[in-house]
């Protein structure tokens, strides 16, 4: 015979402080402007290299500068 587990309650029986919640959500909204600065970024860096305004020298430079050039998947994939 197997052991039962006890479901887990249907409501959340923490109640978050108000400001736990602010602090969480400023956080997302942070981290989602940063990502879309990011993107940003790369679509500008990939542009330019297209329309010839930019080398590879100094599209790598732009990343590098930016500290973005460990996010190009160059080489073997880690997984993390």
């Amino acid at each position: 015979m197997s052991l039962l587990s006890k479901p887990l309650p249907a409501v959340n029986t923490h109640v978050d402080t108000s400001g736990e919640r602010d602090l969480v959500m400023s956080a997302l909204r942070v981290a989602a402007a940063r990502s879309r600065l990011e993107t940003n970024l790369f679509d500008s860096i990939g542009t330019a290299l297209r329309h010839k305004s930019i080398d590879c020298t100094g599209a790598l430079t732009w990343l590098k500068e930016e500290g973005l050039l460990d996010r190009l998947p160059f080489g073997q994939e880690v997984k993390r």
